[in-house]
């Protein structure tokens, strides 16, 4: 291939030639600014449990209580019974698993949103150690001991060493943490050790009432699983708790995010490829616009000696560097594209399911949301790929046209000369 020949057929047809490159660079850079984007909002949608440093939570919806007095679970948290908690746990893929007893307590003339924990893990609630403001974290061999949500003490009045009742058990206050630090899934009032809560909880009437309550019992689970089997985890978990399970993973919250990123994320790559294709179809218009004209051209190579195969390998060679040149121009065109989408937030909505507050109670429900920035990014498989299709479509266009004309006969071009 004969570069410097190559180099002045591309700069001699300059607007041709810049043509071409355009258009390739605008089907790469819609190709690739709808998959960051998509990459973006599916980062966006692990945000509420990458907060709580886990993939997946899973709980069994219940029945209402019959009863608001004293403990009970909101309707969106049941029992799951250590065999099905154990079973979970075995799942391929599960990589840990911490579990949580969340519940409500009403006395004559005050709510607490309670939650149970195990201080030794290091994620799922574990992770309320980083959102410490003052005091101590929970030892393991804790009991009759709380943490306290930094608002609620602030509301209350409570501080280091008060004492706080739930049904006549007394909790001394040994830590405030500040729960916006550690997330938004099941954020109560008082944490205190996993043992007190199901101590409680296993003899509360008004659990009794609706649920089989048994003293090792949890309602809320936190998964750590190995990313590709994650749906499958997600899968074997819902059979094990059965039709009334609610499992959140990445892709629950992706539904929260709506229409727009539903369509994009499910046919973006398509979408993408439609417009590469029809970049490609003005890459094959303006190689076989380029190639008709050079007829007289090629037939004078071939008199003086040229093969097919040179002939088709020098306008190859000028097809590739049209598309590579074109691809690169579309990448950075998509880098700029996705440095204006990372300016963005996403607002992602957590089910009232995974943070139940009583809709009754002055103020209503509390909506809770995680608000991160939207990180559209091209990844290197992502420029690798894009700048793979420019190298295919030109491929495919450089040696189809080229391979048609360079069967020219020198006589055919050369006859009226």
């Amino acid at each position: 291939m004969n570069v410097s020949y190559l180099f002045r057929e591309l700069t001699r047809r300059s607007s041709r030639t810049l043509s071409a490159i355009f258009s390739v660079a605008i089907g790469i850079t819609l190709f690739v600014s709808l998959q960051a984007y998509a990459g973006g909002y599916r980062e966006a949608a692990r945000a509420p449990l990458s907060e709580v440093g886990a993939d997946i939570t899973a709980q069994r919806q219940g029945d209402v209580p019959e009863g608001f007095t004293g403990i009970l679970f909101p309707h969106s948290v049941a029992p799951l019974h250590r065999d099905e908690i154990e079973a979970i746990a075995e799942l391929p893929g599960v990589e840990g698993i911490t579990e949580s007893l969340f519940f409500w307590s009403f006395e004559e003339d005050s709510f607490v949103a309670g939650l149970g924990f195990d201080p030794a893990a290091d994620f799922g609630h574990g992770r309320l150690r980083a959102g410490l403001i003052e005091g101590r974290f929970l030892d393991v061999d804790d009991s009759g001991v709380t943490l306290v949500d930094a608002s609620y003490a602030t509301q209350n009045a409570l501080s280091l060493g008060d004492m706080v009742i739930i049904i006549g058990n007394s909790f001394e206050i040994v830590g405030i943490v500040d729960t916006t630090r550690t997330g938004q899934i099941a954020n109560a009032n008082l944490y205190l050790p996993l043992a007190d809560a199901q101590a409680m909880s296993a003899i509360a009437p008004n659990v009794l009432a609706v649920h089989d309550m048994r003293p090792d019992d949890a309602n809320l689970i936190f998964i750590k699983s190995e990313q590709t089997q994650a749906e499958a985890v997600v899968a074997g978990a819902e059979a094990i708790l059965g039709k009334k399970a609610l499992v959140s993973s990445a892709e629950s919250f992706g539904e929260q995010l709506g229409a727009l990123f539903d369509i994009i994320d499910r046919f973006g790559v398509l979408v993408g490829l439609v417009a590469f294709l029809f970049a490609a179809g003005i890459l094959v218009r303006a190689v076989a616009a380029g190639v008709w004209e050079r007829r007289r051209e090629v037939g004078m190579m071939r008199a003086v000696g040229w093969e097919k195969k040179n002939i088709v390998r020098q306008l190859l060679g000028e097809t590739l560097v049209i598309a590579l040149v074109g691809g690169l121009v579309g990448l950075l065109l998509s880098w700029g594209v996705t440095l204006m989408m990372s300016q963005a937030t996403v607002t992602v909505p957590v089910p009232w399911e995974l943070s139940p507050s009583p809709h009754f109670l002055p103020g209503g429900a509390e909506e809770v949301a995680v608000v991160v920035p939207l990180n559209a990014k091209i990844t290197l498989e992502l420029a690798l790929a894009a700048l793979g299709l420019s190298a295919v479509a030109a491929a495919l266009v450089g040696l189809w046209l080229p391979g048609r004309i360079a069967n020219i006969k020198p006589a055919e071009v050369l006859r009226s000369e």
